[in-house]
């Protein structure tokens, strides 16, 4: 125990203390009268007591304490430990039982841990299955860390070092360790396997179309052999190839050449044949989902009577060289082109140009219910752009059809007026924004106002502005699978002029295009088109998700693929654009078995929009299989960083001689102020309660 008084020197202080109570000693002699000297006494005492006090004195004091440290033994539980033919798997649970049993007998303190998907101390208790799918060596390292801080003489890890889940081995910073000794088990000669790496194909293609699907083979083990690897669409064979593979972890590439004929999705299916001596012959198969879109949507252009505004619309749709346009141009001895084609041809789409007119009303008229019924058994959408000849009775009725109606204006018909998109354009079309910001009114020309529609069943894009009140120019529907679209001013032209050698020279392609491809469902009603690599992925593996727009459009701001699993989200990994494939993909760790889902989300501005999604199965315990050999290599840097040692299997119990009982003695300062303890408080007050009753008894009151 040692004491301590503050600053500036304890010397100081001691003879400042010394002289002190020569000179109260040499007061007290002075004094002839007993009864003053006794009061005299405790009041020195008193004093000296508070004059000690304020020179904050401290008392410090050293405990040393002995603890107990204990060794943790990490087991390896993952499936590659049971395919390695030395040790078997009996062979593997009986040497680690007879290596616990000998650090027992050698007294020291031991806790063993089992790791594979997650940590366990089930093995103790009997639970010695070895059959976990995958292995996190990084989980047992951080488990090393947090036991250090509790006191840890060292530990033991009993692997293989096949690390196929989490963080990879590390091999820097662990020096700061306790020691680390590990048992590597098996041979460094991996299990054949032959497995389909990745598959690389585009999520969505047009019909007619070539494409490649480069697939990626991966091989395991000592192999020099030749196998094949062939594509079906169905039962039916696409194309074969030979390819030799070489083993040790090697990736052989193979490209086939894709021309779908057909529409929707087409499910391939590639194979590669199996090994004699395979392990593993599930991962020999992947499913590839692949969307084949239309070549060519047909259109049918009506123009009841010339207008300004038909070369506008032919020119719109002129730039998509996958729509291909029938024009029926009225006249009054027929039309340009035989109706009879027309009837007897799908369309995807059929547009009413300033049409019907005066001239061919009661005609069409006559044609509503064979109208209607062609629509419905094609699946056909229908848009109408006004224009000033149009015969507003006849056109009312092919109105009807849509559940539509022509409402009292409460405006004037036939008046410009200012006019502009509404906030439903970005709600329908999110990924074909139109910056409002900088269309105003010296950008768009006043329209004539030509009809007003009831909007109670449809959706507006674009309104006429007076005062407060809007009324409809642009306008889209959908009644049962019948989609349409009505323009109501006969002024596009205006709008097209207007624009036209400005920088806003594309606004009226960027208006109806959009409108056009949404009527005829071009990419099946899809924006974007994802897909995995795969749709089979073994637990461990890492699964890319990749995909981009069916047209060109402005890039995502940042994207997020999100992972769910029973609709509940598990993982989110950011969306990465390449800018010269024009692809969004990301990545994660197929870290659970069973379905999983996921969702891909993108921000254009400041609006997150989910643009795709899909789900892939995940199998149980396989990335192991790939896998069964000892890597020895990175063990190696690990037991070595921090003291430890790395032996093979066969010479585990030489390890004994370094698992022995093992203290810790902690040196334990304990400082304390005197002034803060109790005892000291006591006696002070009992001091004063001595003298004041002394002076009281002696009659000095």
């Amino acid at each position: 125990m040692t004491l301590f008084l503050s600053s500036p020197d304890t010397l100081f202080w001691l003879a400042l203390f010394a002289c002190l109570i020569a000179f109260i000693f040499s007061f007290y002699k002075s004094i002839k009268k007993p009864k003053l000297r006794s009061i005299l006494t405790l009041r020195g005492f008193l004093f000296i007591i508070l004059i000690f006090l304020f020179l904050n004195p401290k008392i410090e004091r050293t405990f040393t304490h002995t603890k107990d440290l204990k060794w943790n033994i990490y087991l390896d539980r993952s499936l590659s430990m049971s395919y390695h033919s030395q040790p078997s798997v009996g062979s593997l649970v009986a040497g680690v039982d007879q290596l616990i049993k000998r650090i027992r007998e050698n007294r020291a303190g031991f806790n063993i841990i089992g790791f594979g998907n997650d940590l366990d101390t089930t093995w103790i208790f009997g639970d010695k299955n070895i059959s976990d799918g995958s292995t996190d060596i990084g989980q047992v390292i951080e488990h090393i860390k947090f036991s250090d801080l509790e006191g840890l003489a060292g530990s033991i890890i009993i692997t293989d070092g096949q690390a196929n889940l989490g963080a990879e081995i590390p091999s820097n910073n662990l020096d700061i360790l306790s020691p680390i000794y590990i048992i590597g088990v098996g041979n460094e000669t991996p299990l054949v396997d032959v497995a389909i790496h990745a598959i690389h194909a585009p999520p969505v293609i047009i019909k007619g179309e070539n494409a490649d699907l480069d697939v990626t083979i991966a091989s395991h083990g000592s192999i020099d052999e030749r196998l094949n690897v062939t594509l079906y669409s169905g039962n039916k064979l696409i194309g074969s190839k030979v390819i030799t593979v070489s083993g040790e972890g090697s990736l052989d590439k193979v490209r086939f050449r894709i021309n779908p004929t057909k529409t929707g999705e087409i499910r391939y299916r590639v194979q590669v044949s199996a090994l004699s001596d395979e392990i593993n012959i599930e991962n020999n198969k992947q499913i590839v989902p692949i969307q084949v879109l239309k070549n060519e949507y047909t259109i049918a252009l009506f123009t009841g009577a010339p207008n300004f505004n038909t070369k506008i619309i032919k020119q719109i749709l002129s730039n998509s060289p996958e729509y291909s346009l029938d024009h029926y141009v009225y006249r009054p001895n027929g039309y340009s082109k035989s109706l009879k084609s027309f009837w007897d041809k799908k369309y995807d789409l059929i547009i009413f140009d300033n049409h019907p007119v005066q001239g061919n009303a009661k005609e069409w008229h006559s044609y509503l219910r064979i109208f209607a019924k062609k629509l419905i058994s094609h699946q056909t959408s229908l848009a109408f752009i006004m224009g000033h000849d149009i015969h507003e009775p006849t056109f009312e009725s092919y109105l009807s059809l849509m559940d539509v109606e022509i409402q009292n204006s409460l405006v004037e018909l036939g008046v410009e007026y200012e006019w502009g998109l509404n906030p439903h354009w970005d709600i329908v079309f999110p990924f074909h924004q139109i910056d409002q910001l900088e269309l105003n009114r010296s950008t768009l020309p006043p329209l004539v106002a030509s009809i007003e529609i009831d909007t109670s069943t449809i959706t507006s894009l674009a309104n006429f502005t007076i005062s407060d009140v809007d009324f409809p120019l642009y306008l889209l529907g959908e009644k049962s699978s019948l989609r349409f679209m009505i323009w109501t001013s006969p002024g596009l032209n205006k709008l097209y002029l207007k624009t036209k050698g400005t920088d806003k020279s594309n606004f009226t392609r960027d208006l109806f295009n959009p409108v056009f491809s949404w009527l005829m469902r071009t990419g099946n009603g899809q924006d974007f088109y994802f897909r995995s690599e795969k749709n089979s992925y073994q637990q461990g593996e890492r699964v890319t998700v990749s995909g981009k727009p069916i047209r060109e459009m402005e890039k995502a701001s940042e994207g997020f693929l999100h992972v769910l699993k029973q609709g509940k989200r598990i993982n989110s990994k950011p969306m990465v654009f390449n800018e010269k494939t024009g692809q969004y993909s990301g990545q994660f760790w197929a870290s659970q078995s069973g379905k999983l889902d996921y969702e891909i989300e993108l921000n254009f501005g400041n609006n997150p929009m989910k643009v795709g999604d899909g789900s892939l199965q995940v199998q149980e315990s396989q990335v192991e299989l790939n896998h069964v050999y000892l890597n020895k290599s990175p063990l190696i840097v690990l037991s070595e960083a921090n003291g430890g040692q790395f032996i093979n299997w066969d010479n585990r119990l030489s390890l004994l001689n370094q698992i022995t009982p093992k203290t810790k003695v902690d040196t334990i300062l304990s400082k304390s102020v005197l002034h803060e303890r109790w005892w000291v408080l006591v006696l002070f007050l009992g001091l004063l309660t001595a003298e004041w009753v002394l002076r009281r008894r002696l009659g000095l009151m």
